[in-house]
């Protein structure tokens, strides 16, 4: 028994309990979504808004221990070569990738996009994800009578899985999160050496790859925005050359249209703004367009109607606090003050982080939390979670509250918070 004792003791004196907690609150509900998305009925049906009281509640309190082991560790800031969280994040990634998507449809929605483009030869921005050839199992939701809004890269992104899966709409499922696992260890590669280059703690490592919004909204969901991050990362690690970062850009950009915002950057040399750089991108970014509306047989008037503009006038579950409070407002003077709103700040963000000090950490950050907060009515938890590896990076540690504040955002407003 005083073996015993003397054990214990050594246990709670060497901290080992601190990190066994913060394990569990990190396991325990990876675990339990897993469990919650395997015992319902149907893999295409269930979406939050008609789950019983019950499982919302059960998902409430998953989404609070995640929460709080992922404080727990930013708390602690363990040491970057911990092996024991090296096992825990293994095994978050591992329940992640065999547990089917369970809060969004979307990646039944990727590979409706697959199948009319490539086996159907349909043009996917003319036709409705109704016209995949098993859009019956999703039943009659609403975005079926719409085209694909996603950009031409990310169509060519999801035909090795859609090739892999032979057209089957589960099997698609799993073998593209198998290709957003892979993204995701390689969007860690390059966290880390530029955490590394930067000399950012290496605490910081853990935050990045235990992130519980990250985990759902990439890992388990399987939202293409990691294909985003992985582009824009892949600049700060490799793309020195104009070339690389003009292709890096474009490749972000013709993901999903929202990474737009960040062409600037191509206009910098050696952290100075660049008269020709500006020039030659510009002129590119007008051609690349202009090529895919010939390419697509849309004009950009055209292609806004079809394919985007659903999005000015809902809300998914809530808008953010800054668009709920301008619905006080009458329609127009709600649109125009909020567009107003976001090109202070955006001009902003473009001046004191590039122009006046080259930062594009601190510009990648606001711009996106001035898009998604300000100006996007249509702010899915996913969209957020761009700005969480860069925020985590930024060598200041009001961008840590940033990314606390992003992370818990991304998963409260699964809830409708």
């Amino acid at each position: 028994m005083s073996d015993l004792k003397l054990v214990t003791n050594g246990w709670l004196k060497s901290g080992l309990w601190k990190i066994s907690l913060m394990a569990l609150l990190l396991v325990a509900p990876a675990l339990g979504i897993s469990w919650l998305s395997w015992t319902r009925q149907d893999f295409f049906q269930q979406h939050l808004e008609n789950m019983p009281a019950s499982v919302y509640l059960w998902l409430v309190f998953c989404f609070c221990l995640y929460l709080l082991g992922w404080f727990l560790l930013f708390w602690l800031k363990p040491a970057a070569g911990n092996y024991y969280l090296l096992i825990i994040a293994s095994l978050i990634f591992a329940v992640s990738l065999v547990t089917p998507p369970l809060l969004s449809r979307d990646t039944a929605a990727y590979a409706l996009n697959a199948d009319i483009l490539y086996h159907g030869h349909f043009n996917p921005y003319l036709e409705p994800l109704s016209s995949g050839r098993q859009a019956d199992q999703l039943g009659s939701l609403w975005w079926l009578n719409y085209p694909s809004p996603y950009g031409p890269v990310f169509l060519v992104i999801i035909f090795l899985p859609w090739l892999i899966a032979a057209a089957h709409l589960l099997s698609f499922i799993f073998f593209y999160k198998l290709l957003v696992l892979v993204t995701f260890l390689a969007i860690f590669y390059l966290f880390r050496h530029y955490r590394q280059k930067i000399d950012q703690p290496g605490y910081v490592d853990w935050l990045f790859l235990l992130n519980p919004a990250l985990a759902i909204n990439l890992l388990l969901e399987g939202h293409n925005e990691v294909f985003i991050i992985l582009c824009l990362l892949w600049l700060f690690c490799c793309g020195k050359k104009f070339g690389a970062i003009l292709i890096g850009l474009l490749a972000a950009i013709f993901i999903k249209l929202t990474a737009i915002i960040i062409w600037p950057l191509a206009w910098f040399k050696n952290q100075r703004f660049n008269w020709p750089r500006f020039i030659i991108a510009n002129l590119l970014l007008v051609l690349a367009w202009s090529l895919f509306f010939w390419m697509i047989n849309l004009t950009p008037l055209a292609f806004w109607q079809r394919n985007i503009s659903f999005v000015t006038n809902h809300c998914f579950y809530t808008c953010s606090p800054v668009i709920a409070l301008g619905r006080l407002l009458p329609l127009k003077v709600a649109m125009i003050s909020r567009f107003g709103l976001f090109i202070m700040v955006y001009l902003a963000s473009l001046y004191f982080f590039l122009f006046k000090k080259y930062q594009p950490l601190k510009f990648i950050v606001w711009s996106f939390l001035a898009l998604f907060f300000i100006q996007t009515t249509w702010l899915t938890p996913w969209y957020p979670t761009v700005i969480i590896p860069f925020s985590l990076l930024v060598k200041d540690k009001k961008y840590l509250i940033i990314t606390g504040l992003v992370t818990a955002y991304c998963l409260w407003h699964y809830v409708g918070l």
